[in-house]
Order: C-alpha cells, then structure tokens, then sequence
C-alpha cells in the first residue's frame, strides 16, 4: 500500500510543482502513507454516512431522505475539505514545514479524496440494492 500511495501523490504532485522537497523521504516514509490511509478510510466512511445512514435508514425513521444530486454534491465537498485537512494535520504533525511542496500535497489530496468518494459510490451503487437512489 506505501508504494501505491508514494507513486499517487509523487505524480499528483507532480502535474502542479516540478521540485521536491528537502523533506522528500520524509514525505514518502511517513506522510504519503499515512495521509493516503485516512483519506481512503474518511471516503469509505462518509460513503457509508451517505447511503446506508441518509438513504436508507434516516428515511425509515423520518421519511425525510438526503437522495437527491445536491445532497451527494455537498457529502463530496465535505470529502474534499476533510482530504485538505487531513493532509495539512498529517504533514504537520510529522513535522514538515510549510511550504510549496506541502501546499501542492494538500491540493493534490483535495482531489484524491473526492475521487476515492466516488469510486466508493460507484462501487456501492452497483453492489447494493440499498443504494438505489443515487445522483448519478
């Protein structure tokens, strides 16, 4: 899985700054890893928040359900801003300075969160007759 998530983020950082770190093996030992896993986790979370929470039980209880394409648009904007979080709360804890690399790690981890969203809710839409009513 490191080695998975060192090659995502050293190329999505990539596509935006062209220069590494001097925290570099920093960033790939500890960082990448650690920030990749709670990101998946976070995705795989709210995803469940979504569509077993929202769509299938609050509906049950209240006959109010969260179903509808702006309700998922908002769950991915809050994926987004926890990925940004996560990455910042990560690499300062690990000890790494603020500069461009970290900015273009925490831009690159904004866009990697939605996308581990979505590949979640496409995966739940097509493996689950709970999720009937998605956006997409």
């Amino acid at each position: 899985m490191q080695q998975f998530f060192n090659s995502l983020y050293t190329n999505g950082i990539g596509l935006f700054y062209d220069r590494k770190s001097p925290l570099y093996g920093l960033y790939k030992a500890e960082i990448f890893n650690t920030t990749g896993f709670y990101t998946l986790l976070t995705a795989l979370a709210l995803v469940f928040v979504f569509y077993y929470i929202f769509n299938h039980a609050l509906p049950a209880l209240t006959h109010l359900g969260m179903y509808k394409p702006v309700h998922w648009l908002l769950v991915l904007l809050l994926v987004a801003g926890l990925g940004a979080l996560l990455a910042y709360q990560v690499s300062m804890g690990a000890g790494a300075v603020r500069d461009p690399y970290m900015r273009y790690f925490i831009i690159t981890n904004t866009l990697v969160a939605p996308l581990w969203f979505v590949l979640f809710s496409v995966a739940l839409k097509w493996g689950s007759n709970h999720a009937r009513r998605t956006p997409f």
